[in-house]
């Protein structure tokens, strides 16, 4: 898993390449060259790395498709007159973005590469199965799998399945859970030490939402900073129990 702007991600743990359903733009000549010549070097060869990350899908090649692998039978262009409304919607909004600016060349439909390609595919390990038809830009990337890959037994996933992803959550959550278990009363929820009198704290009325073993009015947490990530947790977790049990008022009928 990977985590983009705060946001989580499943990548799959086995090495892919980066696929396109187009074939792949001409890199353009950099003026700025360095003044080294190993330097020079390095660009060159790091150059022709990402090079061989970068393919064209053709039939025949393995790409992921729902975490499971999956043997590409067909690459097919939709027609121009044929294309769902939300490429004509984008290709008029690329059109108006080019004509604010002028640069580079006027977008055209049979060359804009966001025009929808029609993937059909299959599983992997059923080569007689109905192929499924998948519609997706030009500039989609897809996961090109190796013919060497792995796959959970138990579920047919490319690792990190599913069920393995929800393990070690659940690991993490018993052990959390352990912990907070330990935590006397009086002291913060959120790293386990007592809470002095002196010491600014942040409290909560109410039953204990994380240790319902304890007394109402004892969830309790530091006031300083390395424990405000959890007093705002258990703050979003408090306000919507306030508002399950606020009543709903019912209108009032006519006399």
């Amino acid at each position: 898993m990977v985590f983009i702007n705060g946001r989580e991600y499943w990548r799959p743990r086995t090495r892919t390449l980066n696929g396109y359903a187009l074939p792949l733009l001409e890199r353009g000549k950099n003026m700025w060259q360095p003044s080294s010549a190993s330097r020079r070097h390095e660009i060159a060869v790091h150059e022709r790395q990402m090079d061989r990350i970068h393919v064209q899908l053709t039939v025949g090649m393995l790409v992921i498709y729902e975490r499971a692998p999956w043997r590409i039978v067909a690459i097919d262009e939709r027609p121009h007159d044929l294309w769902p409304k939300q490429y004509e919607e984008e290709f008029t909004h690329h059109l108006k973005l080019w004509e604010s600016r002028k640069l580079g060349d006027k977008p055209e439909r049979h060359t804009w590469r966001g025009r929808p390609m029609m993937v059909q595919i299959i599983p992997a390990n059923d080569p007689k199965a109905e192929p499924i038809h998948l519609e997706a830009p030009g500039n989609h990337r897809w996961d090109v799998l190796p013919e060497h890959y792995a796959i959970c037994v138990a579920c047919g996933e490319i690792p990190p399945c599913r069920h393995e992803i929800a393990e070690k959550r659940a690991d993490a959550i018993a052990a959390r859970s352990d912990v907070l278990m330990d935590i006397p009363p009086g002291h913060c929820l959120g790293c386990g030490e007592y809470v002095t009198p002196r010491q600014k704290a942040a409290r909560f009325p109410g039953p204990n939402l994380w240790r319902p073993d304890l007394p109402d009015h004892s969830a309790v947490f530091h006031g300083r900073q390395e424990c405000a990530g959890e007093v705002e947790r258990y703050r979003r977790q408090w306000e919507a129990s306030k508002r399950q049990e606020t009543p709903t008022q019912m209108p009032l009928g006519d006399a």
